[in-house]
């Protein structure tokens, strides 16, 4: 009698039609709920599945959950290879018992060795190195590498930015001599600017209007609803408009004497979609507080929080050269030392400052080039200084 049961080339055959008599929205349904490494990777099953995947529809909605699990960002580069790796860990919940979380290594930048100044946005990484600069996206691990610079000698900065009226990212690209080296008429700043996914070829070269010496310095940077912030001198921040490309420079925090709102001991962060400023004196030992932009037109500065540094802060800020990075989800502002090296043999960990109730906690960071890792990628035992940035979020857009 001959066998009933149906051979395994029907059965593979009986699945593929039943996989493309699948409905739209049942698909659709099912790829909403995988997470950003399975959706990347099921781009190759059909060109429908690849289609919306890609589709701008999926991608905001990805981004828009994203932003619901926010992460910490860690990268470290090594030389010898000529190679920057990425790794990202969730946010520790104060609601969590365990103290520790752990990291994965999301991307290895393996062509050049770029520099990270500054925060993502939305998920993609600026990168700098010498004339060259390039956008990543550590989710997807795209490199979009933009046309060269000519500095001619000068120090090039770059800082991402994002238009949400539009759905634009640009780069600013303020190129200078900065520093002492150069005369007040020697500086020679000029600001340029590139538009993401526009077919764009060239920097753009825009002008200041608004009557300003050129500025020597530019620290960190952030981007809060549409405008990228940063420090060009001690009391005084850089405003870049991204959609109406115009920079406007605003007064600083009325901090304590020699206040520096982008120092070693100071950062400039979103709370509750405003710029803020959270310093505080590793030297005093006393106070740690916290500026808000109200009015960005008026240039006003609100106080809002300020606490006195119990003694056990005031020792810990002491021994570790403690650098403030960012809030986080749960409105604490993270703290890592400075700089923040990575061990062969200890656990990394960063801390998490409720200035609210006064209260600092720890948080064990596993999974950060251990050995394993390490012997892959022949880093060896060597200690590493590694930087850390609060907020990431999973994107899985690609730049076309």
């Amino acid at each position: 009698m001959e066998d009933s049961q149906p051979s395994p080339s029907s059965n593979l055959n009986d699945a593929g039609n039943s996989t493309k008599n699948i409905p739209f929205d049942l698909t659709l349904e099912i790829l909403s709920k995988l997470p950003a490494k399975s959706l990347i990777r099921f781009q190759a099953v059909s060109k429908l599945w690849f289609s919306i995947i890609r589709s701008k529809d999926f991608t905001d909605s990805f981004l828009t959950r994203s932003k619901t699990r926010p992460r910490l960002l860690f990268t470290f580069k090594h030389f010898d290879s000529r190679k920057r790796f990425i790794f990202s860990a969730p946010e520790h919940d104060n609601n969590d018992k365990s103290s520790t979380v752990v990291a994965r290594h999301d991307m290895t930048i393996s062509d050049l060795v770029y520099y990270i100044r500054s925060r993502p946005v939305n998920g993609f990484v600026c990168c700098t190195r010498g004339d060259s600069i390039a956008v990543c996206n550590p989710t997807t691990r795209q490199i979009v590498k933009l046309p060269d610079v000519e500095s001619n000698g000068r120090d090039v900065y770059a800082r991402l930015g994002y238009d949400p009226v539009e759905d634009q990212y640009k780069v600013l690209c303020v190129m200078m001599f900065d520093g002492y080296d150069a005369d007040q008429q020697d500086i020679q700043q000029e600001h340029f600017v590139f538009t993401l996914s526009s077919g764009q070829q060239e920097w753009r070269k825009i002008d200041i209007t608004e009557e300003e010496d050129p500025y020597r310095h530019m620290k960190g940077g952030i981007c809060i609803d549409g405008a990228i912030y940063y420090g060009v001198l001690y009391r005084k921040i850089a405003r870049f408009d991204v959609r109406t490309e115009k920079i406007e420079f605003i007064q600083g925090p009325d901090g304590p004497e020699d206040f520096n709102a982008i120092s070693c001991f100071s950062t400039l962060i979103n709370y509750q979609g405003k710029l803020a400023c959270v310093t505080y004196d590793p030297y005093c030992n006393t106070e740690m507080g916290m500026w808000i932009l109200q009015d960005v037109e008026k240039q006003e500065w609100s106080s809002i929080m300020t606490c006195d540094v119990p003694c056990e802060w005031g020792d810990f800020f002491e021994k570790e050269r403690s650098l403030c990075t960012g809030q986080i989800h749960t409105s604490e502002v993270i703290i890592v030392s400075r700089p923040a090296r990575l061990e062969s043999s200890k656990l990394f960990c960063v801390y998490y400052c409720d200035m609210t109730r006064e209260k600092i906690r720890r948080c064990e960071i596993d999974g950060i080039a251990d050995y394993e890792f390490r012997r892959i990628h022949g880093i060896g035992k060597r200690t590493r200084q590694l930087l850390c940035f609060p907020g990431h979020i999973e994107n899985i857009m690609f730049f076309h």
